[in-house]
């Protein structure tokens, strides 16, 4: 079984990794399969064929299931059910929507929509409206290190996003069912917010009671992952076998009190339904979301065992669990949960066997090891890890796991039948979260409480879980402290940085907005940092962050805000406030703390790469976009020249004071390729060979306009945008320039978006 389920999760991760999907003729490999099945020795090729199989069926089954082409943009009147509890913040509400079945149009099973300003009154889960949308394919931003949107999506089933357009054609069809569980989950939600309003702790409380998060702030949830504790706001694994246990100790207890009952069923048999019991209900409250799902395989795995009585070792189940988990969905090995979840228990399992005799405090030895040997996993996925996680954990997951939890779920339970003791245990449990998050905040702020590390290369990682699989051996273990060597990559390997006189140029894709880094071997530069989305997201710690923390930058040596417009300085000010930033330049100083002026005649050399400031002077008087800070960065292959927003009459003052120093070799486009800019006599006088364009896909201002993009074709200058290509990278060497780095292209999965 162990070899079986090996080999269904290896074929599955691999088929997941290609860049182009197979045709669906090659599940013809199926027969084959069914042959090597029969030979022994060849049964885990077979087990490989058929997980590859199941993975293709299943791909093919979701990616048929997307937006037709000829209804991306267009304004259609559709019908549907609510399909998930409203995600509701002060700009937009955003929610999933299941679309009837329609001779219309064909849609999608599932879409995710936002309702902008003016807002309805009042719109809920499992609710059927009629609603008049503009819907787009799916479409996520591409960075180096950066979350990959698309693959979300693609795991959760989405087909389309969009927005709702202002219409009286909006309206409500039906409210919801009484037993529909997400209209359910909603009034549980809406109960909390209404006892505990002015709680700072009730976005925590929500998300342990429901799995909905979005009300925890963007400094609890820093806290939390410094920490190494926000797993326990995932109600997955711990949670729902938690809730098991719950259930299965309670229900033997009960059913032992009669002993007719024992007659029936044995109290282990009435245990184990018991505690399924309990993680289905746990699991409907978090909306059979899918770590959920994966949790309840396993759950379920574990109690049939029990029932039908066949001895069975620990590693066998969690091996049937594995199996059965991608049966169900073998889109699971793409989510780090999927792989954290196993290895922990896979850990604990490794760990607990064969080491007698049992030391009297084996748990707190069990719990650090778990620790040391998820820290790998954490680093892959996240590019950092907790130090202090196994001084957090040993607090935090009694506290929650055995207190908080129980006392949630008692109090869900008791909004209905007794709403007065519910009250009184929310307020109770409100309190127990203020008393104890200092503990938690006191931790986060300790300078060495986590540890960040560069994208390492794929061939270090092998040695590396060796090198832990050795650690985690018994003490006696030979050669158990070569491990130690093992993860030396971990400590002494460094990222590559450019030589002296070189320099790198990365445009990132932020959508709708600029933002670029430039990085010569001792110094890096950041241009704008792309926009903010409301409270709990934007592109400077979503995007440039992860960027930098990918290329193992720790400090910004100079951050350019090119002006204050939210595309540009949205993610400014959480940036400066998660990595350290030795100067700010910007032609709207006012907005930042000790930031100067950029200004013309500004100049510096970094590494022999010269930069130079090209606007806007002091006598100048315009607007936001025409006072956009210009600058040119220039080393002996060429030159690269950022622009802002400028407009037409920008462009005319800088050909009168400075032609001669406007020639670059790269142009970011001014104003995004806005009609308003790109004037022929200015592309004339940069004479770029190639043209970069900082756009959102299907963005509202339809940038770059044609008549821009047809003026840079008749100068013969080659055009790229971050809406069709992701991240763009040059490297500028001594005497040459590398061809373009196109991250939506050179980082193509079979799930990401075609240009």
């Amino acid at each position: 079984m162990i070899k079986t389920a090996i080999s269904f999760a290896l074929a599955c991760t691999l088929f997941l990794q290609l860049s182009d999907l197979p045709s669906i003729h090659w599940l013809w490999l199926a027969l084959p399969a069914c042959f090597l099945l029969q030979l022994k020795p060849l049964r885990c090729i077979a087990v490989a064929l058929f997980g590859a199989c199941w993975a293709l069926l299943n791909v093919h089954l979701i990616l048929n299931d997307r937006l037709p082409t000829e209804l991306a943009g267009k304004e259609i009147s559709i019908t549907g059910l609510i399909s998930s509890v409203p995600e509701r913040q002060q700009q937009r509400l955003r929610f999933e929507f299941k679309p009837d079945l329609s001779t219309l149009h064909a849609l999608p099973n599932k879409i995710r929509l936002n309702w902008y300003r003016p807002l309805p009154q009042q719109l809920n889960a499992g609710e059927r409206w009629q609603l008049t949308v503009k819907l787009k394919p799916l479409r996520g931003m591409m960075n180096p290190g950066a979350f990959d949107y698309e693959s979300w999506l693609f795991q959760q089933g989405i087909g389309a996003t969009g927005y709702i357009r202002q219409s009286k054609y909006n309206v409500r069809l039906s409210v919801a069912s009484p037993y529909s569980i997400n209209a359910i989950r909603q009034t549980l939600i809406d109960k909390v917010e209404s006892i505990l309003a002015a709680s700072p702790n009730i976005g925590l409380i929500q998300g342990l009671t429901t799995g909905i998060r979005h009300n925890i702030d963007q400094q609890q949830w820093q806290v939390l992952r410094l920490s190494g504790t926000n797993h326990l706001l995932a109600i997955s694994g711990l949670h729902i076998g938690l809730a098991a246990s719950i259930g299965f100790f309670l229900f033997r207890f009960l059913w032992s009190l009669r002993a007719a009952n024992l007659l029936l069923l044995t109290a282990t048999e009435a245990a184990a339904i018991g505690g399924f019991i309990f993680a289905l209900f746990y699991a409907a409250l978090a909306g059979f979301s899918i770590p959920t799902q994966r949790a309840l395989i396993m759950v379920a795995t574990v109690m049939v065992s029990l029932i039908i009585r066949r001895p069975t070792t620990t590693s066998h189940i969690l091996a049937l669990s594995l199996l059965l988990i991608l049966i169900f969905d073998p889109l699971s090995v793409l989510a780090a949960g999927f792989w954290l979840s196993f290895c922990a228990v896979a850990i604990i399992l490794f760990v607990s066997q064969q080491r007698y005799p049992t030391a009297k405090w084996q748990w707190l030895k069990i719990h650090s090891l778990i620790a040391l040997g998820l820290s790998p996993l954490l680093l892959f996925f996240f590019l950092q890890t907790s130090l202090i996680a196994p001084i957090a954990n040993l607090i935090a997951i009694p506290f929650i796991s055995i207190i908080v939890v129980p006392l949630l779920l008692l109090a869900s339970l008791f909004l209905w039948l007794w709403p007065p003791l519910a009250e009184l245990l929310l307020h109770f449990i409100d309190f127990l979260l203020t008393v104890f998050w200092p503990f938690l905040d006191s931790l986060a702020a300790l300078s060495w409480s986590h540890w960040q590390s560069a994208e390492l290369p794929l061939y270090y990682w092998p040695p590396i879980m060796i090198a832990c699989l050795l650690l985690l051996t018994p003490r006696h273990f030979p050669a158990k402290w070569l491990g130690v060597l093992g993860l030396a990559p971990l400590l002494l390997w460094t990222p590559d940085r450019p030589n002296q006189g070189e320099f790198w140029f990365s445009l990132l894709d932020v959508g709708q907005g600029l933002s670029a880094v430039i990085q010569t071997q001792q110094h890096t530069l950041v241009f704008d940092t792309g926009p903010k989305f409301g409270q709990n997201f934007n592109t400077g710690t979503a995007i440039v962050k992860p960027f930098l923390q990918q290329q193992g930058i720790k400090t910004i040596d100079t951050l350019v805000i090119s002006h204050a417009d939210n595309d540009h300085i949205g993610g400014a000010i959480p940036l400066i406030n998660e990595i350290e930033t030795l100067q700010i330049l910007s032609s709207s100083p006012h907005h930042f703390v000790n930031a100067k002026s950029c200004q013309t005649g500004q100049s510096w050399q970094w590494d022999n790469v010269t930069f130079s400031m090209l606007h806007p002077q002091p006598i100048d008087k315009d607007s936001e976009n025409n006072l956009s800070c210009v600058l040119k960065i220039s080393n002996t292959a060429g030159s690269i020249l950022l622009t802002g927003d400028i407009e037409k009459e920008t462009e005319k003052r800088l050909l009168e004071r400075s032609p001669s120093a406007l020639q670059s070799t790269i142009l970011i486009v001014p104003h995004h390729g806005s009609k308003t800019s790109s004037t022929d006599a200015f592309i004339k006088a940069v004479s770029p060979q190639i043209a970069l364009f900082p756009v959102g896909f299907l963005n509202r201002f339809h940038f770059p306009h044609s008549s821009v993009v047809n003026r840079y074709h008749d100068n013969n200058v080659s055009l790229f945008n971050s809406a069709d290509h992701g991240a763009i990278q040059f490297k500028f060497q001594l005497n040459s320039i590398s061809s373009p780095l196109l991250w939506r292209q050179s980082n193509r999965r079979i799930w990401t978006a075609h240009e």
